[in-house]
C-alpha cells in the first residue's frame, strides 16, 4: 500500500523495474511486476531498495533473491545504502551500475 514503482517490457530485453524506496522489498517490487506483466526475463532493476538500515542477513538474503532473478542490470540507489551497495557490486560484478546524480539510462 502506498507504495509506487515503474515498469516497462523492453521489446527483445525484458522488464525494466523503477522502484522508488520498494518498502515491500525490492524482490517482491520485482516479482509482483513480473505477475501483472507474465515477463519472465528481467532485463533492469533501479532503484532504491530500502536495505540502509537492514541486517547482515537481510542484505544477503536480498542479494542473492535478485541474482536468481538473473537481471541483466542491477541499480541500487539512495535508500539501499552503503554496504548492500558494495554486496551488490562484490556479487554481481558484471550486473552492477553505480548510480551517481545526472545518470541517464536509455533503453
Amino acid at each position: 500500500m502506498g507504495e509506487q514503482a515503474l515498469f516497462f517490457l523492453v521489446k527483445g530485453k525484458g522488464l525494466v523495474v523503477l522502484a522508488g524506496c520498494a518498502h515491500p522489498g525490492i524482490v517482491n517490487t520485482v516479482k509482483h511486476t513480473q505477475k501483472i506483466t507474465g515477463a519472465e526475463k528481467v532485463h533492469a532493476v533501479i532503484g532504491g531498495f530500502h536495505l540502509v538500515a537492514s541486517d547482515h542477513e537481510t542484505v544477503q538474503k536480498t542479494v542473492a533473491d535478485i541474482k536468481a532473478l538473473a537481471p541483466d542490470y542491477v541499480v541500487p540507489t539512495h535508500c539501499t545504502g552503503f554496504e548492500a551497495i558494495t554486496v551488490f557490486q562484490r556479487e554481481m560484478p558484471n550486473q552492477f551500475v553505480l548510480n551517481t546524480a545526472g545518470t541517464k539510462y536509455a533503453f
